[in-house]
């Protein structure tokens, strides 16, 4: 199940199927149990939070205690997987559940939802047939520069986008890196804030955001590379 962007992904995630679906669900794995009951209460569909079943999928979970999870609820109805935003599985924890269910023989289903890689590709003007994603940057400054050097050659040779994403409070200096390490011809989309009113998708060159250098704080942002 999706998850808003931001403030704006509400409207966007407002469909028939979405809200058929997450109010039948008792059974969840999510990634924060307060911000999901928090959103799901923001709904105001008549769920009743606190009859929720939820497993945490937080960064030392117990993979032990997810299976026995699994394994108890899903006789017992469906079961729901929901990130902090976007769509789970992608750039965020869900896949392991998915490959649960189809190594059990359990359907698996997709809900169409707000999805930062793809809202980005989309608008882009960049290559959207051919792309690579990959996920978060290398932190340590050594790893940055040569992942990006790596990644700018491959795009040159191969002509596929190549997308990352990073955490908000390093968006300035993975593209202040990005600018000092790729070919000026290159081209780099910024997509920033999306589903919010001062969100923006923009695509330069290298030289030409070199010479109007971005200021992004700590809004979240995707970026992507192409020629």
């Amino acid at each position: 199940m999706p998850m808003p962007l931001g403030s704006l992904s509400q409207e966007a995630m407002n469909s028939h199927e979405f809200n058929t679906r997450i109010t039948s669900i008792k059974y969840w794995v999510v990634e924060n149990a307060r911000t999901f009951r928090r959103f799901v209460s923001s709904l105001q569909l008549g769920i009743n939070i606190d009859a929720l079943d939820i497993f945490e999928l937080h960064r030392d979970f117990d993979r032990n205690a997810l299976t026995v999870f699994l394994n108890g609820k899903i006789h017992k109805g469906d079961i729901g997987v929901a990130s902090e935003a976007g769509v789970p599985g992608m750039a965020d924890p869900g896949a392991e559940i998915a490959a649960w269910a189809h190594r059990n023989e359990v359907k698996v289903t997709s809900i169409c939802g707000p999805s930062s890689f793809i809202l980005a590709l989309s608008a882009s003007g960049l290559n959207g047939q051919q792309f690579t994603f990959h996920g978060y940057a290398p932190v340590k400054d050594e790893e940055l520069r040569s992942f990006l050097g790596k990644m700018g050659k491959d795009c040159e040779k191969t002509g596929y986008t190549q997308a990352l994403i990073e955490a908000p409070y390093r968006s300035d200096r993975l593209i202040a890196a990005m600018l000092s390490v790729l070919s000026p011809s290159l081209k780099i989309c910024i997509a920033c804030s999306l589903h919010e009113p001062e969100g923006f998708i923009r695509t330069r060159t290298v030289a030409e955001w070199q010479e109007n250098k971005p200021a992004l704080g700590k809004n979240p942002c995707i970026f992507l590379v192409g020629k």
